[in-house]
């Protein structure tokens, strides 16, 4: 499992990997975090909130809303993780799913065939690579 959440405005990068999720410099071990979830954000921004409860103290950090689903996933992912026992290195292979750069060029494939509509290969392209 890799997801890398680009830094915006102020924000810091956030970087779910194998066994930690890095937020700027700080580095958080997956077993050290009881909770973490997206909670709300002012209607309208352009940032969302994640919150980690880490070794009891709360974590608030801010991310572009545009990657609320890729969090969302990897979120999913960590958990999923953590319910198999862990994060070794085997386990993040069986669980990684498929590669939303891979699954584009499928897509590219279908409309180069005409199978698909140019409509229909750029709302899925956008879903995929949550754009």
């Amino acid at each position: 499992m890799y997801y890398e959440i680009e830094s915006r405005f102020n924000m810091k990068k956030i970087i779910f990997d194998e066994d930690a999720l890095t937020v700027g410099e700080k580095t958080y071990p997956y077993e050290d975090i009881e909770k973490l979830e997206i909670t709300s954000a002012p209607l309208f921004s352009t940032y969302g909130i994640m919150q980690a409860d880490v070794n009891g103290k709360e974590i608030i950090i801010p991310f572009p809303r545009s990657s609320a689903e890729r969090i969302r996933r990897a979120i999913r992912d960590m958990e999923h993780q953590k319910e198999r026992g862990g994060f070794s290195a085997e386990a993040v292979r069986q669980s990684a799913g498929p590669d939303p750069y891979e699954e584009v060029k499928k897509l590219k494939e279908l409309l180069d065939m005409e199978i698909i509509t140019p409509e229909e290969f750029e709302k899925k392209k956008k879903e995929l690579l949550d754009l």
